[in-house]
């Protein structure tokens, strides 16, 4: 890497070398191009009024790297984050692969830390460089608890038919009796949608997922935001992105919001009418997105997340941590309070498997 150049620019122009290096990094995930960058600054990022802070690193004059940021500066805190929906998406460069490849994620790793007071990089995957560079105790450090993002390989498999024999029998004879059983209601219909009927769909599940939340006593960052539901439906609307529906007599009764790139489909949001779970609609759908992407040779993710019906299909995981690192003293604070809350967490879960332990002897 001797003689890269590390550039920071204001504005997304790049999209043609973007794109390029983007076909040369094979596994590269959609949330890494120029596509996603460009509607997550329109739509959520310049709204918000965050600074974009565009990390690029060229070697004889070729892209070989780049990092999209923004960067919060209300307060007295510069709070930096990967351009985005600030949401669940995975943080990581978009860097060459190569024997570089990990001195290159350093170099801009330390680019981004002189960029602000705090740096917040949710779900870093165990697997990527960024990872290795985050590990290690420090009090300028504070990972949240791991959670794993489970996932189905397609090279593990023959075909479709291999997989589905991997699957439990009960299992598949629950997802036979449930298809036999909703069939009887009336005309069921399960597919792809249309981009031009993504919207109303985006909303339908949206509107879902705020009531689970609700039910459940649980809170979302971005769950009811306006900026997020047009982030979703400009997402829907394009060819690299799909919304499925399982309907009956017309009328969605789950769905789910995925990304489809070279190498993977990547499950975002899934939602089903509860009024309907004895007939298993999310299940069923999953189902139909797998064989979707086992019949285009995809790797299958369905993303961070404990959920016990994703073991049900996904025999391998990736552990994913949300990082929130100092990079000065007034960041400091907040990461030592994030310290006291992964300590707590740690001690709740305790506690919770010896009182599992105690009723069980």
């Amino acid at each position: 890497m001797h003689g890269d150049q590390l550039r920071s620019a204001r504005e997304l122009t790049l999209a043609a070398e973007w794109d390029d290096l983007a076909q040369r990094c094979p596994g590269y995930y959609f949330a890494q191009t120029h596509r996603w960058a460009d509607a997550a600054w329109r739509l959520i990022a310049k709204p918000r009024g965050r600074q974009l802070q565009c990390l690029s690193l060229y070697s004889q004059g070729r892209l070989v790297g780049v990092w999209p940021l923004a960067v919060e500066c209300g307060g007295k805190l510069r709070i930096v984050r990967p351009l985005g929906t600030e949401g669940s998406e995975y943080s990581a460069p978009l860097v060459e692969p190569g024997p570089d490849l990990a001195a290159r994620t350093r170099l801009l790793w330390r680019a981004a830390a002189k960029l602000g007071d705090l740096v917040v990089l949710p779900n870093v995957r165990a697997d990527t460089p960024l990872a290795g560079l985050l590990s290690g105790n420090s009090l300028w450090r504070a990972p949240d608890l791991a959670a794993p993002a489970p996932f189905i390989a397609h090279r593990d498999y023959a075909d479709w038919g291999a997989y589905q024999k991997t699957l439990s029998a009960s299992l598949r004879h629950k997802l036979r009796r449930v298809r036999r059983r909703l069939a009887e209601k009336g005309v069921v219909t399960l597919g792809a949608e249309v981009p031009e009927s993504s919207a109303a769909l985006v909303d339908w599940m949206l509107e879902r997922k705020k009531r689970w939340l609700d039910h459940q006593g649980l809170q979302s960052d971005w769950i009811g935001r306006t900026d997020y539901r047009d982030f979703l439906v400009a997402l829907a609307s394009r060819a690299d992105a799909k919304v499925f529906a399982l309907k009956l007599d017309g009328v969605p009764i789950a769905a789910q919001l995925a990304t489809v790139d070279p190498t993977r489909f990547e499950a975002y949001i899934g939602v089903y009418d509860p009024q309907w779970s004895f007939y298993a609609p999310g299940q069923i759908l999953t189902e139909h997105c797998l064989s979707w992407a086992f019949e285009r040779g995809l790797d299958f993710d369905l993303r961070v997340g404990e959920e016990p019906y994703k073991r049900d299909w996904a025999p391998r995981s990736c552990d994913t941590t949300t990082w929130y690192v100092a990079t000065t003293r007034r960041g400091l604070p907040v990461a030592a309070w994030r310290r006291t809350v992964l300590w707590s967490r740690q001690l709740r879960t305790r506690l919770r498997r010896l009182i599992r332990r105690g009723r069980g002897t």
